[in-house]
Parts: C-alpha cells; structure tokens; sequence
C-alpha cells in the first residue's frame, strides 16, 4: 500500500550492512521526537517498500521505522529466492538490527517480522539471543512456523534431499492475492507490484519448514518479550502454531488473533488497530523492560 500523507519523513536507499549493500526504506516522525525505533524483516517475495503504509502509521503514532531489503529481494543485490545458506538470513537480519541500533543506540528498539520475516526474528532470538541484548521486544506477524497445508512427511524428505542434490533449483510459490488482504486496493497493488516476486529456491524452501518446526521445538528458551499476531482467516501459514509458540514460550510471549483477518495483518482492513495495538504494547515494554544500551555482542566464529 501507498504511504499516505502526514507529518512523516520518509527516506529511501543504498545502506551498508557489514560491506554488503541492501536497499532500505525509512520513516519517522517530521515534528517530534521518536519514541522507538522499530526493524521490520519482510516476508519471502515481498520488499520494504510494501510496508510504506505500515511505516507511515507508526511513525504518525511516534516510532521510527527501518525496514531493508535482504538478499535476493526487491532492490538488494542477489539471484531471487535462492539463499548460501539460512544462516545468511539470519545474519542479514542481526546486521539490520545492528545498524538500526547505531543509528539511536538509547532509544528502545523493537524488532517486527511479517510471515518468513517472523521466522527469522523468532529463530534469531532462539539461536542467537546475544543479538537481543539491545531489542526491548519482538513483535512476529503471521511468522511462518508451519504453512497453512504442511506437506506430508515422505514429501518433505523428498525435498530435503533434492534441497541437498540442487539447491538453487528454484520454484514457483504463486500466492492468491485474496489469501493475502480481504483489502481490495491492497489486492490490486500487489498484482501491480514488479518488485514482488514467487520463486523459492529448493534450499529457501526446506530451511524455512525445518526452521519453523525446530522453532516450535524450542519456544520454551525464548528470553525476548514476544508479541505474536495471527489473522483468523489465514491459511497461508498457520495461527494454530502461532498460538502454540506463544503458550509454549510462556509469560515472556503474548498472542494476538485478529478475528477475520487473513495473511498481511499489516495490509488488511484492520490494520489501523493492529499497529494501535502493537503501539501500545510497545510502550509498555518500553516502561517495564527498557535497559541502557549495550553494544551486541559480536558473532562467535
């Protein structure tokens, strides 16, 4: 969706992410000053520019918003769909971190994930939560930790050795756009969206079902304060893992259904309430967990 006017400042471009270019949107309040800083981490196919709408909201309501492209989508360098390996996901996503903490290093700092987006903030504070050091909260719309139709278990082992045999063997993941948005404007701008794009390389793919399932495994480690949001009427990935992770993680997790929404909470015709929200959850945890800033902790080798 198109950002809509009011007293926000957006930027687009070129920024560096440990010497890797990466195209990257940005929005924040015109007349005020910042109360947050929020990373958004896309979902498969999709590119930041998708969440100007989204972007634009929340900087009206006080945050700063970053959003950048990974690799392989819209205006970042790399082949579409096709992946080194998950890691490499999860590093562009600690360094995307990293970068927007350099940026405001004492204002809190919140991390949002849209669909695979949502994988991989949930992973990376499971696999990696030394990156969590300076995130106040994770906020995981619609995270891909089952699909809506989980393929049978002698399919997915099919797939994983053909993942294994030809990796960047790509595939067409073509998505009706009404399974996305009852919102039909949003609808309309996807299909007209050349910076869009379904090919899943066979490696992307099996990561990101093995990856959702061992994170489900793992809920229980979760150490991030965690907002998990799931429209009822989605059935590309599924609220019933959702809601799983959430009560498998505990107190520090809180789940959200958003009755008769389908998969893009951020696009669909509530949206307005879902960032009013994760606004206000937002500010809570700012108050009841905010903690100075420390510089991350680098990788281990």
């Amino acid at each position: 969706m198109q950002a809509y006017p009011s007293s926000v400042d957006s930027n687009c471009g070129i920024v560096q992410l440990d010497g890797q270019p990466r195209f990257q949107h940005s929005w924040m309040p015109e007349t005020s000053k910042p109360w947050a800083i929020l990373t958004i981490v896309h979902g498969f196919g999709d590119h930041s520019g998708r969440f100007a709408g989204m972007g634009t909201s929340l900087a009206s309501l006080g945050v700063r918003v970053h959003a950048t492209d990974l690799v392989g989508h819209g205006r970042s360098p790399g082949k579409q769909g096709c992946i080194k390996s998950y890691d490499q996901l999860l590093e562009e996503v600690r360094l995307s971190v990293q970068h927007s903490h350099s940026l405001c290093p004492r204002m809190p700092h919140f991390l949002f994930g849209q669909s695979m987006g949502g994988n991989l903030v949930l992973n990376l504070a499971l696999r990696r939560p030394e990156s969590m050091l300076n995130v106040q909260g994770i906020i995981a719309g619609s995270p891909m930790l089952k699909s809506g139709a989980m393929p049978k278990e002698r399919i997915m082992d099919a797939g994983r050795w053909l993942a294994e045999k030809l990796p960047n063997w790509r595939i067409k993941a073509p998505v009706e756009v009404a399974k996305l948005s009852s919102d039909r404007r949003a609808q309309d701008a996807y299909l007209m969206d050349r910076l869009v794009h379904r090919s899943m390389s066979l490696r992307l793919a099996a990561n990101l079902i093995d990856s959702g399932l061992w994170a489900l495994e793992r809920a229980a480690l979760l150490q991030t304060p965690s907002l998990l949001m799931h429209g009822s009427d989605d059935t590309l990935t599924c609220p019933v893992a959702t809601k799983m992770f959430a009560e498998s993680a505990g107190s520090i997790a809180t789940f959200k259904s958003w009755s008769g929404c389908r998969h893009d909470l951020h696009d669909d015709i509530q949206r307005e309430r879902v960032f009013a929200f994760m606004t206000h959850w937002m500010k809570q945890h700012c108050i009841t967990s905010f903690k100075m800033a420390r510089p991350l902790t680098p990788q281990a080798a």
